[in-house]
């Protein structure tokens, strides 16, 4: 089967989705006019080629079954990229919130701070979820997010997925809201590496009110200790240029990226906001010691969820080493329908 693709950017090494109908369940790989090989895998109703191609550059890949020589695989809820460890999904244990970490550089460092010790802000677990303000009970510190079960895991050459249901309960065991989070893990080199995350809110046990709380994002992020700005070597920006905390703090933008050095490599962290969220582009709780989370809720306001109903929030979290151009990460994302 031979797919077409015109590459609006010039892409090295970045999932590119293209819909098509009849793609085989067990295509791995795609080949391109000059015989190099790509990670592909269907996903819905068409395929992800991991693709390198020019700017403007009309590209033909032909899709193959043949077994492509690396991917990512999810094994007890770690996850391997190439047979490396990159990161893990942690729920079920004896903290109260679920969260993905430690999330690892190529030099065996992590990019997010995962000290279980930590006595500032320890609610702060690298990856993790929560809002300030359900119905009056606090999931942003330590009320309870209890996992449930696991609803999907699937390993590829191109990609790997795991979602995970978990219900938010007060600390007296009511149940407040259904959370569902679904992790997309692909298979790039270690200079960039993209998770894209969608987190599904449910009100299955009443109407439920989110209110105006500075404690949320849904989406949390605690970088690395030594990326902090106010005691590290760490700088912000987001998409319309502004730096530092006083420039971007409450302001709404596109995507924010957080980075420095770790060792003395150039490291960081964007976090591109999805369309498809509500009230988009995002305001950003960031700050200068290390946390990073899109907020509209103290910026714009909460809002509702009747009984029945959800809210689906979507991003892509871009883990960096080297030069990188958020700008381009960000275009190319927008271009994905």
């Amino acid at each position: 089967m031979e797919i077409t693709v015109k590459g609006m950017r010039t892409l090295a090494n970045e999932p590119v989705f293209i819909k098509t109908d009849n793609v085989p369940d067990n295509i791995q790989s795609a080949f391109d006019g000059d015989g190099n090989c790509y990670p592909a895998q269907k996903y819905n109703d068409g395929v992800i080629i991991i693709a390198d191609i020019e700017r403007n550059a009309t590209k033909k890949y032909t899709l193959s079954e043949e077994k492509f020589d690396c991917g990512v695989e999810i094994d007890d809820f770690n996850i391997h990229i190439d047979g490396k460890y990159f990161t893990s999904y942690v729920c079920g244990d004896k903290n109260t919130k679920p969260y993905l970490g430690p999330v690892m550089t190529s030099f065996g460092e992590s990019f997010t701070r995962l000290d279980l010790e930590a006595k500032e802000h320890n609610h702060h677990r690298s990856v993790f979820l929560g809002i300030g303000d359900v119905n009056g009970k606090d999931f942003w510190n330590e009320n309870k997010q209890v996992f449930k079960q696991i609803t999907r895991i699937s390993n590829g050459s191109a990609f790997a997925e795991i979602s995970a249901l978990n219900v938010w309960k007060s600390d007296d065991g009511v149940p407040f809201i259904d959370e569902e989070r679904g992790f997309i893990i692909y298979n790039q080199s270690e200079n960039c590496r993209y998770i894209d995350m969608t987190i599904k809110f449910t009100a299955s046990y009443g109407d439920i009110k989110i209110g105006a709380t500075k404690e949320a994002g849904p989406l949390g992020i605690r970088v690395n200790e030594v990326l902090r700005v106010d005691k590290g070597t760490g700088r912000m920006v987001n998409s319309y240029g502004a730096e530092s905390e006083a420039e971007c703090w409450g302001r709404s933008a596109n995507w924010c990226d957080y980075s420095g050095e770790i060792n003395g490599n150039p490291c960081g962290i964007a976090v591109f906001d999805n369309e498809s969220n509500e009230r988009y582009p995002t305001a950003w709780h960031i700050r200068d010691y290390g946390l990073f989370a899109p907020n509209n809720l103290l910026f714009k306001g909460g809002f509702d969820i009747p009984v029945g109903e959800s809210i689906t929030y979507k991003y892509r979290i871009c883990f960096h080493e080297g030069e990188f151009c958020a700008k381009d990460k960000f275009l190319q994302y927008v271009n994905q329908k």
